[in-house]
C-alpha cells in the first residue's frame, strides 16, 4: 500500500486484505469490505453491489445502510438516464475507478443533478464512488456518502484496495458449490412508462423469491418481490430504445444469481405500439445457458485459452502423455500449464480442478462452452 497519513489505514488494507482472502461468498465479503471502508472513511450512508462484469448492472449480492429505499428507483433513473458526474460505468472504464463529488465538481456538488435530486433525502454532503475492477471486467461497486469532502488520502487508499476487492469478488461469484435450478419456465414481467410494475406470471414471481438481492426491502403493488437488478435492466432497456440510434434489437441482456449460487439470465425490451410509440417493457427471467456461465468462469480464474484447452483435456479423463499429443504439445508444457491452472484455480489434484471448473456449477456441457468463450468471433 503506497506511504499515507491516513490514520489506521495501513491496519485496514490488512484486514481488507484477510477478508479477501477467507473464500467467503460475494454477499459477506462485499458487506464485510464495504463495513471496513465505512469505519476507516467515516461514512454515515453506503451502498455495495456485485455487478456483471459485461453490463455493470446489479447482480444481487450487496448491502445498503442508511440510504431511504424511496430513493432507489428514482436513483438508478438518474443514473441511467440523466448526465451527471462519476456515473459507475465512466468510473469503470477510467484508469482511476474511484472520485469524490467535491473534487469532480470543482467544490460545488450542487452541480451534480443527482446531488440536487436526492439532497434532502440522504442529508448529507459529501460521495466518494468507485468500481471493483479485475481482468477487465467490473465486479462491483460501492458509494460511501458522509458530511466532508473526501480527502486525496483517502480517495488514495480506495483506489489502492479497489482491485483487490475486484479480483476476490470475482473469485466468490464462481468458487461456491451450486444447487440445480429450479426447472421451471421463464419468469415474464411488464413495467409501464414510468417503471412500475404492471403485471408478472406466476414463474416470474418464483423466479424473483430465488434471487439474491440487496437488503433493501422492494416490493409493489402487485405484491411481488421485485429484485432490484431486474428493475436496473428494465430502466436501462427504456433508455436504450429512446436513443436516436436505437434499433427493434435495442435492449439490456444480463446475468443475475439465486441464493442457491445458479445464475439466471434477464432479458429487457422496449415494446412497440401499434403507432410506433414506445410501450411497456417486458423482462423476461431464465436459467443461464452453459455458455452464457462459461466467459465467467475463464475471467475468474483468469485461464489462457491454453490453460483451458489443456482442462477440458484433463476433463474428458486423459493422461498427460495423451493431453500432449492432442494438443501437440510436449509433456513439460502440459505439465507447466496444469501447474499454473492449480494455482489460479486454488485446488491441488485432477479431481479437484474438474469438480471446481465444471460439477460445482451444474451447467450441462459447460466443459465445451468454456472452450467456445475463445472461439473466433
Amino acid at each position: 500500500m503506497p506511504a499515507t497519513s491516513l490514520r489506521g489505514a495501513s491496519a485496514a488494507s490488512h484486514r481488507i486484505d484477510e477478508t479477501c482472502g477467507r473464500g467467503l461468498g460475494a454477499q459477506e465479503l462485499l458487506e464485510s469490505v464495504a463495513a471496513e471502508l465505512s469505519r476507516l472513511l467515516r461514512a454515515e450512508a453506503m451502498f455495495v453491489a456485485a455487478t456483471d462484469p459485461d453490463t455493470t448492472l446489479a447482480l444481487g449480492a450487496g448491502a445498503v445502510r442508511a440510504l431511504p429505499q424511496t430513493i432507489c428507483k428514482t436513483f438508478w433513473q438518474y443514473e441511467f438516464e440523466v448526465p451527471d458526474y462519476n456515473k459507475f460505468s465512466e468510473l469503470a472504464r477510467s484508469p482511476r475507478p474511484v472520485a469524490d463529488l467535491h473534487e469532480s465538481t470543482g467544490g460545488r456538488p450542487e452541480r451534480s443533478a443527482r446531488y440536487r435530486e436526492f439532497e434532502d433525502a440522504i442529508g448529507l454532503d459529501a460521495e466518494l464512488r468507485a468500481t471493483f475492477n479485475a481482468g477487465g471486467g467490473t465486479w462491483g461497486l460501492i458509494q460511501l456518502n458522509r458530511d466532508g469532502a473526501f480527502a486525496d488520502d483517502e480517495l488514495a487508499f480506495v483506489a489502492d484496495v479497489a482491485p483487490r476487492v475486484g479480483r476476490a469478488v470475482r473469485t466468490a461469484l464462481l468458487t461456491h458449490p451450486v444447487e440445480q435450478p429450479a426447472g421451471r419456465g421463464p419468469g415474464l414481467v411488464l413495467f409501464d412508462e414510468d417503471h412500475q410494475l404492471v403485471s408478472a406470471n406466476p414463474e416470474a414471481v418464483a423466479w424473483f423469491e430465488e434471487v439474491e438481492s440487496m437488503h433493501l426491502p422492494f416490493s409493489t403493488e402487485l405484491g411481488v418481490p421485485l429484485p432490484e437488478s431486474v428493475l436496473f435492466a428494465a430502466i436501462e432497456a427504456r433508455v436504450l430504445a429512446t436513443r436516436a440510434d436505437a434499433t427493434p434489437a435495442s435492449g439490456v441482456r444480463t446475468r443475475v444469481r439465486t441464493h442457491g449460487g445458479s445464475w439466471l439470465l434477464v432479458n429487457a425490451s422496449c415494446l412497440r405500439q401499434a403507432d410506433g410509440r414506445l410501450g411497456q417493457t417486458a423482462v423476461v427471467v431464465s436459467p443461464a445457458k452453459a455458455s452464457e456461465v462459461a466467459p465467467l468462469i475463464v475471467q475468474a480464474y483468469e485461464l489462457t485459452p491454453r490453460e483451458v484447452d489443456v482442462t477440458r483435456a484433463l476433463a474428458r479423463g486423459l493422461s498427460t502423455n495423451e493431453i500432449a499429443g492432442v494438443l501437440h504439445l510436449s509433456r513439460y508444457t502440459v505439465q507447466d500449464h496444469l501447474k499454473s491452472v492449480y494455482e489460479k484455480t486454488g485446488v491441488s489434484t485432477r479431481g479437484e480442478l474438474v469438480a471446481k471448473m465444471f460439477a460445482d456449477h451444474h451447467q450441462p456441457g459447460l466443459d465445451a462452452a468454456i472452450d467456445g468463450s475463445y472461439a473466433p468471433g
